[in-house]
């Protein structure tokens, strides 16, 4: 433990100040007796419940951390112990024990007063009792004096708490509504971001990782404090009372990984404490690969980021360095932003903010890597870009980022650099349809697809739809690929990856994507016509545009009918059949709303949103991937009732999701609002929301 020295100015033996006379100091020895005979000696006290380092008492800090001011002198950061959860029960059995020992020992002490009163003597019981009670304070509190005492009930609203658990709603790493303390990063200033060399530290190991070459003491721009020291503790569930009993209660009656965690998290192991020797790095890629992979996918087991992408970087071949590098701060970016949404819900010890701040470096560190490999062929075709530009979306999803756009179209330069969708997937034959195919004398097998690639590309499909949040057309899945319905499995009976990863029957991703395509074609109609009179000469084409795009609206909702009255019945699992039913009534709303301009109060409208809500409040465990049907509902909703359903819902979709869950409160109140104050149809909608606000964020 480090010394605190005193912040008064020493002097040096050689100073001349410092020089005295024999005589002097015989005259300071008898002033210093005279005072210690006159005034009684204070007892220097040392608080159980203070910082770690300095020792200084909680109250005494005076920064949100907490800090305190010799902490920040001499470089340290404060560590306070373990906060124990008020225990009502274990405090009066304490006190019974203390009343025990308090009678035990007066016992004698009364009967020797009580001689000594025989004697003549005058008895004095409160001196004695007073006595006691200083001999047996506690000093959790850090202090005698007794009008200093703190009540145990009142300690834990007094005690400031760090930022991550101070706030009901967490503020994402990237950026939310919510966000009050933290330096957002806009997109038109230049600032300067986290490096990751100024974040790390290792309490076991000199040696850093294989992008940080030192590993700095100090503090570093950002205002964090690098002391050496781990900033996690080995078990964090010591904290978790700190959720409220419903929250906790619905955390761990899940048959999950992230139920199991919980319940109790399992440490990493030794192998990979080799492959990681930097403690925060170790600590984020085992919960990644063993938590937050999960909640990718709605069916855990097997799972392919675990059996196939993760083995990218884990056994890497060599041919591509810096994209299985930047694979691997992908990786670690998505379990640092997974646990600092742990840590602000109080289901792991806070970390001060820090583990916010290591998933905004890791995720920086992995695009600036990419930066570099787009210009070298080897790397941009390598599955290791690839997996690291998919993955890092991800990240942008469960970290609310808004800033997503750039690591989208480093992997579409990926998809577009190795020939599209169908040349990836069925390099023998990507185009079975084609006047050349047919002119083969031996018509091609069908190959096995790629596990990795299938996991890849069916994920940018799934975050492409994701786009839907700004109004922007898709572009992996078109009305023209040909490749999506080749992934189906030939037998029925095999199960489908589709549902297994998010939950959905294999033709709704399909359907969505033409609702999506024609509500941009629709409005960008709308925007060019705006201003149109009869006169125009673009008038005839426009009206033919929109001729046809009626049509096809038409066609749509021919397909949409044919779905819901021929398809469900076909779906074996549950859970992807409340997904997809869920996913057809949202996307039933979007038509109605969007494309036929019906208002919200009409009876269909108001039937899908009813539907809607009753599946996502008994969907199960695994709630992936319904956010965006849950949020196309909440602008349909009316009444009090509704809204309030609603509200319990986000309420269960929070335990099992990140940061997303925020921005759709935020977004779903502010939508009410609106409603409410009788604003028009545009200025209510989700995408003019997220972007008055700020936040055009992808949601799943």
């Amino acid at each position: 433990m480090p010394a605190i020295r005193s912040n008064q100015p020493t002097q040096s033996p050689q100073s001349p100040s410092s020089s005295s006379t024999p005589k002097d100091t015989v005259n300071d020895a008898g002033k210093g007796a005279e005072r210690s005979k006159s005034e009684p000696k204070s007892k220097a006290t040392r608080s159980r419940n203070g910082c770690l380092v300095c020792r200084s008492r909680r109250l005494k800090c005076d920064l949100e951390k907490p800090e305190c001011k010799r902490c920040v002198n001499y470089g340290a950061e404060c560590v306070y112990p373990e906060k124990k959860a008020f225990d009502p029960n274990i405090v009066a059995e304490k006190l019974a024990k203390r009343h025990k020992r308090t009678s035990a020992q007066l016992k004698p002490q009364v009967a020797s007063q009580a001689h000594a009163h025989a004697q003549g003597e005058p008895l004095d019981l409160d001196s004695n009792l007073n006595n006691f009670k200083e001999e047996g304070q506690d000093n959790r509190f850090g202090n005698d004096n007794p009008s200093k005492r703190i009540d145990p009930m009142a300690q834990s609203y007094l005690a400031p708490q760090p930022a991550l658990t101070s706030i009901s709603t967490p503020s994402a790493p990237f950026f939310t509504p919510q966000s009050t303390n933290m330096n957002v990063v806009h997109p038109n200033t230049q600032t300067q971001q986290p490096q990751l060399s100024t974040l790390k530290t290792s309490s076991t190991s000199t040696t850093a990782s294989p992008v940080i070459s030192t590993i700095t003491t100090g503090v570093n721009n950002n205002g964090i404090t690098n002391t050496g020291q781990p900033a996690w503790l080995t078990h964090p569930t010591h904290t978790v009372q700190q959720m409220d009993a419903v929250e906790l209660l619905m955390a761990l009656c899940r048959d999950t990984r992230m139920g199991q965690f919980f319940g109790g998290p399992l440490d990493p192991p030794e192998f990979l404490k080799k492959m990681f020797p930097v403690e925060e790095d170790l600590r984020c890629f085992h919960h990644a690969l063993t938590y937050s992979l999960s909640i990718l996918v709605v069916e855990e087991e097997p799972n392919p980021w675990v059996e196939h992408v993760a083995r990218l970087f884990l056994v890497p071949t060599g041919e591509a360095p810096l994209s299985s590098e930047a694979l691997k701060q992908g990786m670690l970016a998505m379990g640092a932003i997974h646990l600092s949404v742990l840590e602000a819900r109080g289901s792991v010890s806070s970390s001060s903010g820090r583990t916010r701040e290591l998933g905004l470096a890791y995720r920086w560190e992995a695009v600036k890597l990419l930066r570099q490999a787009k210009d070298i062929h080897e790397e941009v075709i390598s599955d290791a870009f690839f997996a690291a530009t998919v993955i890092l979306n991800c990240d942008d999803v469960l970290g609310a980022n808004p800033h997503w756009r750039e690591v989208v179209r480093l992997g579409l330069f990926a998809v577009r650099k190795r020939g599209g969708c169908e040349q990836m997937l069925f390099p023998d034959n990507p185009y079975p349809d084609h006047l050349l195919s047919s002119m083969l004398p031996v018509p091609v097998p069908e190959k096995p697809v790629s596990p990795l690639l299938r996991c890849l590309i069916e994920t940018m499909v799934i975050s492409d739809v994701g786009s839907l949040s700004t109004g922007d057309p898709t572009v992996v899945l078109t009305d023209s690929s040909t490749w999506w319905e080749r992934l189906a499995p030939t037998d029925p009976s095999e199960p489908d990856s589709c549902e297994s990863t998010w939950g959905m029957h294999r033709s709704i991703p399909r359907l969505m994507t033409r609702v999506i395509n024609l509500t941009w074609e629709s409005q960008d109609l709308e925007r060019q016509s705006f201003f149109d009179y009869e006169g125009d000469i673009p008038i005839s084409q426009k009206k033919r545009w929109r001729e046809s795009l009626k049509f096809r609206i038409h066609e749509l909702r021919n397909d949409m009918a044919s779905w819901i009255i021929n398809v469900p019945q076909t779906i074996q699992r549950k859970r992807s059949k409340d997904g997809s039913l869920a996913t057809w009534h949202a996307f039933q709303i979007l038509i109605l709303r969007d494309l036929l301009k019906v208002p919200r109060t009409d009876e269909m409208i108001q039937k899908s949103a009813d539907t809607v809500l009753d599946i996502c409040s008994q969907v199960g465990d695994k709630v992936e991937w319904m956010n965006f049907s849950l949020l196309i509902t909440i602008t349909a909703l009316i009444s009090p009732h509704q809204r309030q359903r609603a509200r319990e819902v986000l309420r269960w979709f929070r335990v099992q999701c990140c940061y997303e869950i925020d921005v759709l409160e935020s977004v779903a109140e502010e939508c009410w609002k609106r409603i409410d104050d009788g604003l028009d149809d545009e200025a209510c909608s989700w995408r003019e929301i997220l972007l008055e606000m700020g936040c055009s964020v992808l949601l799943g």
